[in-house]
């Protein structure tokens, strides 16, 4: 009787002190909360919680060492080296793999990958995939990055704001894969994907689908159709600066493709009387801040660049709308007109910008022309 009694107050004594550390850790007493999972660790080293633990004192140690990435790692290690056959070890290799996205891309491929192999079914495998493609957009392995956000996608159980940003990726990499092979198979694959997003309940995640859907469209050489689309977003997400600039920067390339450079000019004003400001500085430094609130500070535009389709992060959009603008001005015969505009633009561009020799040329051709000359 006394040794059934000894041992009921032992496991009693185990579950209330990992209760108690637990309690601390959620109360916010970090330290308090790692010395009663030390303590634990050194009484029930074999506990079926023990594993679990070592895992929290791991994420103790993230929280007090935030800026220690050995520290951080070594930490997470002990977890995989002490108890390498529990669930708790595959959340460790995840979370090692986050901490090598820092320093060592494919360090970080390679944790994310190992533990993809031996974790099927992890809460953490979509959020992981998702990684993983961004990872392999680092490294410019587009092929690879589409496959990882297309599995992510398609996780089941995992959240929808995971499911949906992957499936957007997926969408944008096929994009990306346009810009790095000209093959424009690409594209209406593009499309698919995108169109199946433009009824998400997400803001962000829409606006952005409807984009790459006439930004796609523009790069099949329609720009009769993705004008439509462009001038649909403006009108739809007129509330959102940043998305109604980059829809209003499309219809300017839309406009321009289709040889409308009278309308052209039209858009490219648009973009930048959209923006409160009187000069150039002011409404670039105004839509950078509008850049830097959005929740999509990913979104691009496309752009010809040197006679080809590019793409233009989309910070730079005001920069790019004003040259723009002075370069149709020329083209219909207004070239005297962009002269100031020009002159503003190259005073405030800062030195070895990409627009800085473009906006010399251009100026010096506007001021070689009394009325500007027809293309």
């Amino acid at each position: 009787m006394l040794i059934v009694c000894s041992s009921a107050a032992w496991a009693l004594d185990e579950t209330a002190m990992w209760d108690a550390a637990r309690a601390k850790a959620d109360a916010g007493d970090l330290l308090g909360a790692q010395s009663g999972f030390i303590e634990f660790l050194s009484l029930f080293p074999s506990s079926p919680k023990a594993p679990g633990a070592q895992l929290k004192l791991a994420y103790i140690k993230l929280k007090l060492n935030p800026d220690s990435a050995r520290e951080m790692l070594d930490a997470f290690s002990q977890v995989r080296t002490k108890y390498p056959t529990s669930a708790e070890a595959g959340e460790a290799l995840a979370r090692i793999g986050y901490l090598h996205t820092k320093s060592d891309t494919r360090q970080a491929i390679k944790d994310f990958t190992d533990f993809l192999a031996s974790n099927a079914n992890h809460p953490l495998t979509a959020p992981v995939e998702q990684s993983l493609g961004r990872l392999y957009l680092r490294t410019g392995e587009l092929d690879k990055a589409e496959a990882a956000f297309d599995k992510a996608a398609a996780a089941t159980g995992a959240a929808s704001s995971i499911t949906e940003e992957a499936a957007l990726q997926s969408g944008f990499v096929k994009i990306m894969r346009f810009f790095a092979t000209r093959d424009r198979s690409h594209l209406p694959r593009a499309i698919d994907a995108l169109g199946k997003l433009t009824s998400s309940q997400r803001l962000n995640v829409r606006a952005r689908a409807d984009l790459g859907i006439a930004e796609a469209g523009l790069l099949m050489r329609k720009p009769g159709e993705a004008r439509e689309k462009y001038k649909a977003a403006a009108q739809k997400y007129a509330d959102q600066p940043y998305f109604r600039g980059i829809a209003l920067f499309g219809m300017g390339c839309c406009s321009q493709y289709a040889g409308q450079y009278k309308a052209a000019v039209t858009d490219y004003e648009a973009v930048l009387a959209a923006l409160p400001g009187s000069t150039i500085a002011e409404k670039d430094a105004a839509w950078r801040s509008i850049a830097l609130g959005s929740t999509s500070g990913s979104a691009q535009a496309a752009v010809t660049k040197r006679g080809a389709w590019q793409r233009l992060p989309g910070n730079e959009i005001v920069r790019r709308s004003a040259y723009q603008r002075a370069w149709y001005l020329r083209v219909v015969g207004r070239g005297h007109e962009a002269i100031a505009p020009l002159e503003e633009l190259i005073a405030y561009l800062p030195q070895g910008d990409s627009l800085c020799d473009p906006v010399l040329s251009l100026l010096a051709r506007c001021r070689a022309s009394e009325g500007g000359e027809q293309q």
